[in-house]
């Protein structure tokens, strides 16, 4: 699986959230520490121990990085809808896409925010068990248009 670039992720992130108009509340505001904040969310699907991945799949890679995202709390501004847009660009960089309702994907965000930390292992599952049932392949063609638009 790919890992996302940092500075390609933010530039994705903001260049989003300006083009669907959720630039209505405040975000974080870009700067080397924001920048390392996001670069250690976008490796925590790639952490191993013992040499053994601790995330194999894409689907528990997703699941963990949209929680990190919400649940760290660790931007001033923004965590949800950054998780839901880094969520979904590591989805599209790896050949996939969520395919899920609007609505649906908002309330999953907010119920990821309002859950306890006690109940990590259950949240994890309910978010690895949607991301397998939602998660699509993408056609060669949308890949191809990806990355020429997302090539420095």
């Amino acid at each position: 699986m790919l890992r996302p670039d940092a500075d390609e992720a933010i530039a994705v992130l903001f260049t989003l959230i300006k083009e669907f108009g959720l630039d209505a509340e405040p975000m974080f505001v870009v700067s080397d520490k924001s920048k390392d904040i996001i670069d250690s969310f976008l490796g925590v699907p790639f952490q191993t121990f013992g040499g053994v991945e601790l995330y194999p799949t894409r689907e528990e890679k997703s699941a963990v990085l949209f929680y990190d995202i919400i649940k760290d709390h660790k931007l001033e501004n923004g965590n949800k809808r950054t998780a839901v847009i880094l969520t979904l660009y590591f989805l599209l960089k790896n050949g996939c896409w969520l395919k899920i309702d609007r609505d649906a994907l908002y309330n999953l965000a907010l119920d990821t925010a309002k859950s306890s930390a006690i109940d990590k292992d259950a949240v994890m599952q309910k978010l690895t068990k949607t991301f397998q049932t939602n998660i699509i392949e993408i056609k060669p063609r949308w890949r191809l248009a990806f990355n020429f638009f997302t090539k420095k």
